[in-house]
């Protein structure tokens, strides 16, 4: 059996969850996970004045929000399995290590930013800076997979390093501004300036974009056989839409950004 999280207070004040993952909790007693502070506003409070404990302590935790206003959930996290049932708020799965986050719902603002490893799974929307560094950092993700099933906004991938970031729906702005390397991958319609700034790394679209930097040069087009390990980690993901995989198609492949002497790409598949 799980333990379970219920928020028992719907309020406007935002509450702080980092340090309330399955891995820290797996091995205390139910008082004692009762009494661990939380930050509401800027203020330590119990965690039982908040919300409900229920079940066994176990790399099983499951978390049960009235709003949007739960910050920080699986921050840090390095093994076991998360599952919220309804939309978290920012900083969902920041530099988490391992194991795996499944949010039911929408999330805020850096979901998954400067993630180092494991699965964060959203079955709605994300902020901006999806995948993005943390404040004052130089690298976002950097290993692992984020996958977000809706939409993500500005930023999604900036200074991403390494890993999958797979975003089925649009993306904002500067879709994988300064990427150093990693896989990308947007389903949907991308913003503007998608790619500006990359260095290294791979930017799939699933669909033409209006324009792409003029510092992107076109290096002609590619049979999609070439692609075909890059579209292996997509395909038991994805669950919109497959890229494609006929032989006789062909992906259009633009690198850059010269303006930085990058060797980045980006290849639209259609």
């Amino acid at each position: 059996m799980s333990l379970i999280l219920r928020q028992t207070t719907e309020q406007q004040r935002r509450i702080d969850l980092r340090g309330i993952t399955p891995d820290r909790l797996a091995d205390l007693e139910l008082p004692v996970i009762a009494q661990l502070p939380i930050t509401v506003d800027n203020q330590q409070v119990p965690l039982s004045s908040h919300f409900t404990i229920e079940g066994t302590p176990s790399n099983e935790l499951s978390i049960i929000p009235i709003n949007n206003r739960l910050d920080g959930i699986g921050a840090g996290m390095t093994h076991g399995n998360l599952h919220v049932t309804g939309d978290a708020g920012h900083h969902t799965g920041s530099a988490m290590q391992g194991g795996k986050l499944l949010v039911e719902g929408s999330c805020g603002d850096f979901t998954g930013s400067a993630l180092q490893g494991g699965e964060l799974i959203v079955q709605g929307d994300a902020g901006d800076a999806t995948g993005a560094p943390l404040a004052g950092g130089l690298r976002g993700q950097n290993g692992g997979v984020i996958h977000i099933q809706g939409n993500a906004g500005d930023r999604t991938g900036e200074c991403q390093r390494r890993g999958l970031i797979i975003i089925e729906g649009d993306t904002g702005a500067l879709t994988g501004y300064r990427m150093i390397a990693g896989t990308l991958y947007v389903g949907g319609r991308s913003g503007e300036q998608t790619g500006l700034n990359m260095r290294r790394g791979t930017i799939l679209l699933r669909q033409r974009p209006t324009k792409l930097p003029i510092t992107l040069n076109y290096n002609g087009a590619l049979p999609l056989t070439i692609l075909s390990l890059l579209m292996r980690p997509l395909r038991q993901y994805l669950t919109k839409q497959t890229p494609p995989n006929s032989t006789a198609q062909h992906a259009d492949r633009y690198v850059g950004d010269v303006a930085c002497k990058g060797q980045g790409e980006i290849i639209i598949l259609c």
